[in-house]
């Protein structure tokens, strides 16, 4: 089943992204019950600490991880300095990439018209009625990166406020990541808000595989408890 279709069924789905491009992280998050798992490439992951090379340089390992997980797995493929080329999207198609996950302005058109699942991202610098011209777009799941950069660990009452405010003005799902630290038990918060997804990452999952297994598990069961 594709990204789209469990975030439309399922009560939350949960998406892992990975801190490495690494086959282990990826059996790792599966092993902990992540419904999708998320890659990288041309871009720096502030979170992790981590560079991610272009995407000739990671094929071999980028076939591997699509091959051997059962879930669908989608790639970032670039960000504010660089990007895949349009000649590129092949290989992602080839590889057998299930979805795009990339901000809303760093996205060319060429990735915006490739024919993949697009999980646009938007954040707190746009303006309600700019975002609800996602409506009329061809994206198919909104990535809710609403919550500014300030030295806070955790998400207030604020924080649900806008996250719910994305959810009233879309008409697609909508995908909470931890920009700052979700607890598990948290995760009911973001399901009554109307938030069909949550990702986790190297904020709450650590970078190796005994702790990405531990964490994924830990929100697996949580969501199982909805």
């Amino acid at each position: 089943m594709r990204l789209i279709e469990r975030l439309k069924s399922n009560k939350m789905t949960l998406i892992v992204s990975l801190p490495q491009n690494t086959l282990e992280l990826a059996l790792a998050a599966v092993n902990g019950g992540a419904d999708a798992i998320k890659v990288h490439t041309n871009v720096f992951h502030r979170a992790s600490g981590n560079r991610f090379p272009r995407l000739i340089e990671q094929v071999d390992i980028l076939e591997e991880i699509v091959r051997k997980v059962n879930i669908p797995v989608g790639i970032v493929p670039g960000g504010d300095e660089s990007c895949i080329e349009k000649e590129e999207i092949k290989i992602l198609k080839d590889i057998g990439f299930d979805f795009i996950s990339m901000f809303v302005h760093h996205m060319p058109l060429y990735i915006y018209k490739s024919g993949l699942t697009i999980m646009s991202a938007i954040t707190r610098d746009y303006t309600i009625d700019e975002i609800k011209t996602l409506n009329y777009l061809n994206v198919d799941i909104i990535e809710a990166d609403m919550l500014p950069e300030d030295k806070s660990d955790t998400i207030h009452l604020a924080d649900l406020m806008r996250y719910r405010e994305i959810v009233e003005c879309v008409n697609k799902p909508v995908v909470v990541p931890t920009q700052r630290i979700i607890l598990p038990e948290e995760v009911e918060d973001l399901y009554n808000i109307g938030a069909k997804g949550f990702m986790i990452g190297a904020v709450v999952t650590g970078n190796n595989p005994e702790q990405v297994e531990k964490a994924t598990s830990e929100y697996r069961k949580a969501i199982n408890r909805l």
